[in-house]
């Protein structure tokens, strides 16, 4: 048997989409369709600044390929299969998180944190840590320590039903689009 459930066309299950539903509107990558949290769209905001300083000077382009590698992510690798065992997370944020994924890119160094539903084909991503919260064993400012404060704090929410409302409200998917476009237009 499979990990994976076949789509469900409507459903009166909590998580999964109804008709008319915030999420039946939402960017869909490989059947898949994709939430953004704020949490993340803040992240996501800061390396796009960050970048467009970049574009007007010479020299390295930290921010860019820090932008290029988390919407590759985002957009293509992770809508290809989310359940995949690259992805799991273990027992890194305790054992009441095993529910997150993660995935790894920059060296090692950086994660982007995500929760899906298979029987919805809903993927919605919460948060990347940035140079502050550099994946380091054993530090405060881990990216897994901060990520885990970051829940128990409520925000992003840990419960799905919450996550995926404040993740795929009419801002966030707004949000997302004007960023979509702002990634993909060059300077």
């Amino acid at each position: 048997m499979t990990r994976r459930s076949k789509e469900i066309s409507s459903s009166d299950r909590p998580g999964e989409p109804r008709s008319g539903d915030a999420a039946q509107e939402l960017l869909e990558r490989n059947g898949w369709r994709i939430g953004i949290h704020a949490q993340l769209l803040l992240q996501i905001e800061k390396l796009g600044d960050a970048a467009e300083r970049e574009s007007r000077e010479d020299g390295p382009r930290p921010a860019s390929q820090i932008l290029a590698s988390i919407t590759k992510l985002m957009l293509d690798d992770v809508p290809q299969d989310p359940t995949r065992a690259i992805y799991r997370q273990g027992n890194t944020l305790g054992i009441t998180h095993k529910h997150w994924f993660r995935a790894k890119f920059g060296n090692g160094r950086y994660r982007l944190f995500f929760r899906f539903r298979t029987s919805a084909r809903i993927i919605v991503f919460a948060w990347v840590n940035d140079e502050r919260s550099l994946r380091t064993y054993g530090s405060r400012t881990d990216a897994y320590a901060t990520f885990q404060r970051m829940l128990d704090s409520g925000s992003p929410p840990d419960q799905w039903e919450t996550l995926l409302e404040e993740s795929t409200a009419p801002d966030a998917m707004k949000r997302l689009a004007q960023l979509l476009i702002r990634i993909r237009s060059p300077k």
